[in-house]
């Protein structure tokens, strides 16, 4: 009858979204590269047209396309250092921007005197000046920002010095037990180039979960950043990706040359 399938390669499937650089397209893999989860993943082109028309009710009688508009839209849920860092403009590929979920508890209460707050195990080599730190009084608000001037371990402790300028208000008590972690600054509008990374997406086929892959050779990230505190829904980053055509310099261009997405399908 009309209309009736013909396979079973329908689509109805999440994404495994992962970013890179260029060069590593072909490399790009969940480990290293997912931006965690995604929903909603669309890939849509809206082409225009440069229409030629005639006579008193101007019949096209040719057109010629003049962009093929591709866009990807997703919803990217993980408030990772790294997706806030591609959600904001920066390079956030590199290891730098690698996720820290490590705490630590104070074993000695911040001293205002000497600007330290000191933990009972060696982690030093985890923490150097410029790096930055919050301090939290239990599990709530009572939250510090710092700069660390040093990390110093001796005598079974590790003394952090906060820098000039980072000290917390007199007021404010920041005791035994207090958590500290390390944190990554994103400083956000303070790029003026937007660099250029590769994408990978792949979703399952129901039927036996063969993959649906996409390659984007090269990607902007033109969109992404939300935040938004609620408590009706979690937050998620909104981003979206402006796929383009290779140049000759481009590392994969002898390969897709004006390619913006590669499907592959079977």
């Amino acid at each position: 009858m009309a209309g009736n399938a013909k396979t079973k390669s329908f689509l109805l499937s999440t994404a495994t979204v992962m970013v890179g650089p260029p060069a590593d397209l072909h490399k790009l893999n969940p480990a290293e590269h997912s931006l965690g989860l995604v929903k909603n993943f669309q890939m849509t082109a809206d082409p225009t047209y440069i229409e030629l028309t005639q006579g008193l009710k101007n019949s096209v009688v040719m057109s010629v396309k003049n962009a093929d508009g591709v866009k990807c839209s997703m919803e990217i849920y993980e408030y990772t250092v790294r997706n806030l860092g591609y959600a904001a403009g920066l390079d956030a590929s590199g290891v730098s921007f690698d996720t820290n979920s490590e705490m630590w508890l104070a074993s000695a209460a911040y001293a205002s005197a000497g600007k330290t707050i000191e933990v009972n195990s060696d982690i030093s080599a985890k923490l150097a000046a410029g790096d930055y730190i919050f301090m939290q009084n239990g599990v709530d608000d009572k939250v510090h920002i710092a700069k660390i001037a040093s990390a110093v371990f001796a005598t079974t402790k590790t003394t952090i010095t906060l820098a000039a300028g980072y000290e917390p208000a007199a007021t404010v008590n920041f005791p035994i037990g207090t958590r500290i972690g390390k944190v990554k600054r994103i400083d956000v509008g303070n790029s003026d180039v937007q660099p250029e990374f590769a994408a990978k997406i792949v979703g399952l086929l129901p039927v036996d979960n063969a993959p649906f892959t996409i390659l984007l050779p090269k990607i902007k990230i033109t969109k992404g950043l939300g935040v938004a505190f609620q408590t009706d829904n979690f937050g998620n980053l909104p981003y979206e990706f402006t796929p383009y055509s290779g140049v000759e310099t481009d590392p994969f261009y002898s390969e897709y040359e004006n390619a913006c997405a590669v499907l592959f399908a079977r």
